[in-house]
């Protein structure tokens, strides 16, 4: 960036943080999707025996495992974010746009 050139927006820092309110939203209904059928399982003895304790163990297993990969998700982005500059010179504001809209030509090649 030279002198003259005042910093602009970076498309892809919006792109990001566009991408984490997205995935926020989805992230909550993902964080909640196994706590009504986990509170019912564990709840009153709606079947018993060891297949059954077997299917609970999985079920609770599976369920935080599900709100720790959504976390993991949203932990990437935010990291992705605090990497990616806010503002940028009018040139790679220029490329960064054009590599979010699929030019091939702004891809490196091997």
């Amino acid at each position: 960036m030279t002198m003259t050139e005042m910093p602009v927006d970076n498309p892809r820092y919006e792109a990001l943080r566009q991408a984490l309110a997205n995935v926020e939203r989805h992230v909550a209904t993902l964080r909640a999707a196994l706590d009504e059928p986990f509170g019912l399982f564990s709840g009153d003895a709606v079947w018993i025996g060891p297949a059954a304790r077997k299917f609970g163990e999985d079920l609770g297993h599976y369920r935080q495992r599900l709100k720790q990969q959504a976390e993991t998700v949203v932990a990437e982005l935010e990291a992705e974010i605090r990497r990616t500059p806010p503002k940028v010179s009018p040139a790679v504001a220029r490329q960064e746009a054009a590599r979010l809209a699929g030019d091939p030509r702004t891809f490196p090649t091997s």
